[in-house]
């Protein structure tokens, strides 16, 4: 077998420093010839003895470096002999046998190893060095396999760092590596107490701090893994691996300008790697700084003209921005360098759909579907199979198939245990939106008792009974999910929301106020002061809701659903319109092509006058919101005023026909009878004209 180095050699390195190559062997014979000591233990050996000692340790250093260099066994042999020869000659020697547990490590031979360690350890149980050496060998050894940690292996390098912790307590670094041990083991609580303890002995423990932020974040403990992960990268800001950790958090919990702006600063210091502006490019395209982040991709792709990846995202934000043409030729150069990809052929559905071409991209899903259809599939052809038929039965929604729609959404739910309860909800969903509710409540209950409990698709119900009017089964619903301690935050604004469609509003805010006492993060906040606004906006407590979501809004300033939401509220008030328009322009800058964007900005434009921008903006909502009762009726609105009155009465009739598919809980009375009223005076006048110009015949 070939030596194998296991990089965890402590011997001799407190008389000298031994590296790698032969050069050390001469600063080991100098020192010996300067009569140094080996490290009898147990009373000197005669002086003779120790010369032979001195010489065979020599030779054995020799042989192990060459067993280092050339990785051959028979230098392993020749060392072992060599230091066991020199170890007769000084028994007690504890250098030698750390040597030899160095050389067994190299060579693979774990039982020797642990057999030199503990002889050590029965003479000195406190000799922090052999047992540091002997869990660093555990360490190497249970983590070498690429099937999987040997939990037996780790859980004896644990027990010697926490013999180290017990004799050395005050050390930041045993508690630190006693840490790393314990996250590898998964024990995360008393991963977290150890790295937390080496911080509290020693704050300059940067490793310790970044382990212990990567831990909170993996506990989702977000707010005080970023306090931590700041406090190293303000300490040194020069370490770019501080600096990195810091970005990589802001990224995970979604703080994606802040990522950006780290590694744009990382960039600019010299740390230009193509991965470093990939994840400068990703950040920005997800905090929506798509100028800036198609600059980079430009960049990207000139270095890396064969990765499709940097062609697509150049496709999306082109997309984006409304730029077909352009997103038709990116998409076409990923094409060119993968004709197979099936992330290029996935995206043109995308475009497709985007231009409105329903049918034609739901036609390309089913055709790829069946080309790519195999006996046996990976794990991944089978996620990525699944994303595409989930895609085929939203598209066929789109194209009010609800039939076609189930069909293709139990086939996921038949085929792809993983996905099943996904697709068992858009069967659904599919029901709710063709706005049959008896039959979305059947299949809700069914898929709710087949699962055993499975609470999101408990959520589906409730939600379903909800739109029922069937508010106090469906809190019922919701309240399961509660354990002893009582409902978690979650928990209460899902209760909130049902009570505030079943039009409870009193109940809604106890619900509200409930779980903003549970409230710890930033995004806790804004969940909770959403549901205030929303819940008062529906109660007509304007001012209460408007300072709910400005107040939000003072958290998160690019919260589009909330600028949205404000903007429309005082548009359909008409009050404030000026800052309306801003709000919901914030809005669409954020997210150009929402449909529900961009009625709000047409409904501004009616409530100023503006009606030809009115009517453009409707028309582009319409596009994707065609079975929106809203929508219809604003642009009915819009047309009347115009005096193109047959089309206001088309759109005002489909209104009040979506109103009437529409959930039960969610039907707006005052607006049904809005319309029918319009209606019915729109065929008075048309009538009286029809009238007119019959009597103008006669004279």
């Amino acid at each position: 077998m070939p030596y194998l180095f296991a990089a965890c050699k402590v011997g001799l390195r407190r008389h000298a420093s031994l590296g790698p190559g032969l050069s050390s062997l001469w600063l080991l014979l100098l020192f010996l010839l300067a009569g140094g000591n080996l490290g009898a233990q147990k009373g000197e050996a005669p002086e003779a003895d120790r010369s032979k000692s001195y010489y065979h340790f020599a030779l054995g250093h020799l042989y192990h470096q060459f067993a280092q260099q050339f990785m051959n066994d028979e230098y392993v042999e020749r060392a072992i002999a060599e230091y066991k020869a020199a170890l007769a000659n000084d028994p007690g020697s504890v250098v030698i046998r750390i040597e030899m547990m160095n050389l067994y490590a190299g060579a693979n031979q774990l039982a020797s190893v642990v057999e030199v360690a503990e002889e050590i350890l029965e003479e000195d149980s406190s000799n922090v060095e052999v047992r540091r050496l002997l869990g660093n060998v555990y360490r190497t050894f249970a983590t070498r396999d690429r099937r999987g940690v040997n939990v037996q292996l780790l859980q004896k390098a644990i027990e010697q760092f926490e013999r180290i912790v017990e004799i050395e307590p005050d050390s930041a670094e045993n508690h630190s590596q006693l840490g790393l041990l314990y996250r590898s083991a998964g024990d995360a609580d008393r991963a977290r107490r150890s790295l937390r303890r080496a911080v509290e002995l020693d704050p300059a423990q940067s490793d310790a701090q970044v382990n212990l932020a990567y831990m909170l974040l993996e506990a989702r403990d977000f707010d005080e893994a970023i306090s931590v992960l700041e406090e190293i990268a303000e300490k040194d800001r020069t370490n770019q691996r501080y600096v990195t950790a810091l970005a990589d958090a802001y990224q995970q919990v979604g703080r994606f300008r802040d990522a950006a702006n780290l590694f744009e600063k990382i960039l600019a210091e010299g740390g230009n790697t193509l991965e470093l502006r990939r994840r400068f490019a990703d950040n920005l395209y997800y905090s929506r700084q798509v100028d800036k982040a198609l600059e980079q991709y430009r960049t990207l792709v000139q270095a890396s003209p064969e990765n499709i990846e940097f062609h697509i995202r150049i496709s999306r934000i082109h997309a984006y921005r409304g730029e077909m043409e352009e997103a038709w030729a990116a998409l076409n150069r990923a094409r060119r360098v993968d004709p197979e990809s099936l992330d290029v052929q996935f995206d043109a559905l995308g475009l497709l759909e985007a231009e409105g071409r329903v049918r034609e991209a739901a036609d390309q899903a089913a055709d790829l579907l069946d080309r790519t259809a195999k006996q046996e599939y990976t794990p991944g052809e089978r996620r990525r199979r699944t994303g595409l038929q989930m895609r085929l039965g939203a598209l066929q929604q789109k194209l009010d198939s609800p039939e076609s729609a189930v069909a293709t959404f139990r086939r996921i739910a038949s085929n792809d245990p993983d996905a099943k309860p996904q697709a068992l909800a858009q069967v659904v969903q599919t029901w709710r939106q063709a706005g049959n509710f008896n039959r979305a409540e059947k299949e809700a209950r069914k898929a709710a008792e087949e699962s055993d409990g499975d609470p999101f698709l408990a959520d589906v119900l409730a939600g379903v009974l909800s739109d029922r009017g069937k508010t106090r089964e469906a809190i019922k619903v919701v309240e399961r999910r509660s354990d002893e301690s009582g409902p978690d935050m979650a928990t209460l604004l899902a209760m909130a929301r049902i009570y505030t469609q079943g039009r409870d509003f009193e109940r809604a805010a106890g619900r509200i106020a409930k779980a903003q006492e549970l409230a710890e993060s930033d995004q806790d906040r804004i969940d909770v002061l959403f549901a205030y606004g929303s819940t008062y906006e529906r109660a007509k407590q304007f001012e209460k809701s408007e300072a709910n979501f400005r107040e939000l809004l003072k958290i998160d300033p690019e919260n589009s659903t909330a600028l949205n939401y404000l903007g429309y509220m005082f548009a359909d008030r008409g009050v404030h319109l000026e800052e309306a328009h801003d709000l919901i322009q914030r809005a669409l800058d954020l997210e150009p092509n929402n449909g529900a964007y961009l009625d709000s900005l047409g409904w501004v434009y009616f409530r100023q006058g503006k009606l030809e921008l009115a009517a453009k903006y409707l028309e582009r909502s319409l596009k994707q919101f065609g079975r929106d009762p809203v929508v219809h009726t604003h642009l009915g609105d819009v047309y009347f005023k115009q005096g193109r009155v047959a089309e206001a009465k088309e759109h005002w009739t489909r209104g009040l026909e979506e109103w009437n598919r529409s959930a039960p809980a969610d039907r707006e009375s005052e607006q049904m009878d809005s319309l029918r009223r319009k209606l019915a005076e729109l065929e008075l006048s048309m009538a009286d004209e029809a009238k007119k110009e019959r009597d103008a015949a006669k004279r």
